[in-house]
C-alpha cells in the first residue's frame, strides 16, 4: 500500500508542479501594461466626465476581472494541495481520521466556489466586450466537471466520518 500511496504522491506533485507552470505562464503573457496606462489616465483625465462610461474604464474591468481569474486559478490548485496532506493521512495508516475528513470537505468547498466564482467572472468579462462567453458552452467545459466533484467530496466526507463512527462502536465491541 505505501508504494501505491508513494505513486500518488509523485503523481499529484506532478500535477501541482504542471498546474502552477500553466498560471505562471498565464501571468506572464497578460499584459500588465494595462494597468500602466490607467494610471497614465487617471493622472490626466477629464474629473468632470462619468468614469463608468469611459473607456478606461472597461479596461480597468477587464484587468480586475483577469485578476480575480488569476486569483480564483490559484486557489483551484491549494485546492488540490490538500490531496498531497489526505495522501499523508493514509501512509500514516489513519484511514478514517477528522482531518480527512476535514480535507474532503475543503476540497469539495473549494471546487465548488472556484465554479461559480469563475462562471461569474467570466460573464462580467463578456459583458464588457473582451471575451466571447456562451453560458451552456461554459457549463460543457470544465464546470460540468467541478461542481459535480466538488458534491462528491462533501459525501466522500459524509462517508468517511460515518465509517470512523463505525470504527469506534467495533473497538467498542468484543
Amino acid at each position: 500500500m505505501k508504494d501505491n500511496t508513494n505513486i500518488l504522491i509523485i503523481i499529484t506533485w506532478g500535477i501541482l508542479l504542471a498546474s502552477v507552470s500553466v498560471l505562471l505562464n498565464d501571468m506572464r503573457e497578460f499584459d500588465f501594461n494595462q494597468f500602466k496606462e490607467f494610471q497614465n489616465w487617471a493622472k490626466t483625465a477629464n474629473k468632470k466626465e462619468s468614469w463608468f462610461t469611459s473607456k478606461n474604464a472597461i479596461q480597468w474591468s477587464y484587468y480586475a476581472i483577469s485578476a480575480g481569474l488569476f486569483f480564483w486559478r490559484g486557489y483551484l490548485i491549494y485546492g488540490f494541495s490538500y490531496f498531497l496532506s489526505i495522501l499523508k493521512e493514509i501512509e500514516n495508516g489513519n484511514y478514517f481520521s477528522d482531518k480527512n475528513i476535514k480535507y474532503f470537505k475543503k476540497i469539495g468547498n473549494i471546487f465548488i466556489w472556484y465554479t461559480v466564482n469563475v462562471l461569474i467572472l467570466r460573464f462580467l468579462l463578456a459583458a464588457i466586450g473582451k471575451s466571447t462567453f456562451n453560458f451552456f458552452n461554459e457549463l460543457k467545459a470544465e464546470f460540468t466537471f467541478l461542481i459535480p466533484v466538488g458534491l462528491a467530496f462533501f459525501i466522500l466526507a459524509e462517508i468517511f466520518k460515518r465509517a470512523k463512527d463505525t470504527e469506534k462502536e467495533n473497538e467498542l465491541t468484543i
